[in-house]
């Protein structure tokens, strides 16, 4: 007996979705973009299971590290990524940019994952692992080749109190192990405020931040505390969600316009250490939606990183 045309379209659709889950699902680790069929990676990507992009790489002359989120409809792949790109032999930031597309996914194996781009150009890229992860690691193949042409230029703040400025930055490789230095340029707040709680408001201040901006991250700092005469205090914070931020003094001797050398080094696990002359500390700071930051209030400052 024929099985009813109802239940046919039924098991033809559940078989239809099957498949397309199969197909979306099987995108899920992390993968290496080549110009050379997997011989070296230009690029990585990586797919999370609940939607997330991570991906970084070097395209002609920039250093780009997108982060946003991917959506599968039958064989129509599309992406929606903000972009923070720098240049790559300077680091030097230009302005964040969005960019959202979509492809066709033409076949995803255990190895490859072949598509076809709005241009209608039909790309490969080579699976790197199951994984997915926020790390920066393996380095894209020109980091590897270049990596004494890497010069990091000086970037510097000059902000009018009652304001802020920020640049974004490129320290989220891992492992890593690297330094940079920190300047702060104190100036007295204005004569009229008299409340302590306005007057830390134009207090000059700097700092560098890693991690995750709304979750698990780290800042090392610079402050011109209140009644300080002109010494600068150096203070690292560590930052959790639900807690209240732990704090410590490293220095209370900064003078103005000193260039603090620090030292930072974390591993893919999370393991994090900084260091400040003859000081060391260690914390756990996951690799999740790792992020860097060079920020400025109040003052001018000015942050470099030191070529390895």
């Amino acid at each position: 007996m024929d099985e009813p045309s109802g239940l046919k379209n039924i098991f033809a659709c559940m078989l239809l979705l099957t498949a397309e889950t199969l197909l979306a699902d099987s995108r899920i680790g992390k993968w290496c973009e080549s110009d050379d069929d997997g011989e070296s990676c230009h690029g990585y990507v990586s797919y999370f299971s609940n939607g997330d992009v991570y991906a970084y790489g070097v395209f002609e002359d920039i250093l780009y590290i997108a982060t946003g989120d991917w959506r599968q409809t039958e064989k129509q792949s599309c992406l929606n990524l903000i972009y923070t790109i720098f240049d790559v032999s300077t680091e030097q930031p230009y302005p964040i940019d969005e960019y959202n597309f979509c492809n066709e996914v033409i076949a995803i194996s255990a190895d490859t994952f072949r598509y076809r781009t709005e241009t209608g150009s039909i790309e490969t890229m080579y699976r790197v692992s199951d994984k997915a992860d926020h790390s920066m690691s393996p380095l894209p193949q020109y980091l590897v080749d270049n990596a004494g042409q890497v010069k990091p230029a000086k970037l510097s703040l000059d902000v009018p109190q009652g304001k802020y400025g920020l640049y974004p930055l490129p320290l989220q490789l891992a492992p890593a192990n690297l330094s940079f230095v920190l300047s702060l340029n104190a100036s007295t707040p204005p004569n009229n405020i008299t409340r302590e709680d306005e007057l830390h408001k134009w207090l000059p201040y700097t700092y560098v931040q890693w991690g995750d901006p709304d979750n698990t991250h780290m800042r090392v700092s610079l402050h011109l505390p209140p009644e300080s005469n002109g010494r600068i205090i150096l203070m690292l914070e560590y930052h959790q969600p639900g807690q209240q931020p732990f704090k410590r003094l490293i220095a209370d001797d900064i003078a103005s316009g000193e260039q603090v050398l620090i030292q930072l080094a974390w591993q893919p696990d999370g393991t994090t250490t900084l260091s400040y002359k003859d000081q060391t500390l260690q914390y756990q700071l996951p690799l999740q939606q790792w992020q860097s930051y060079f920020m400025a209030s109040n003052t001018k400052a000015t942050f470099q990183r030191l070529a390895n």
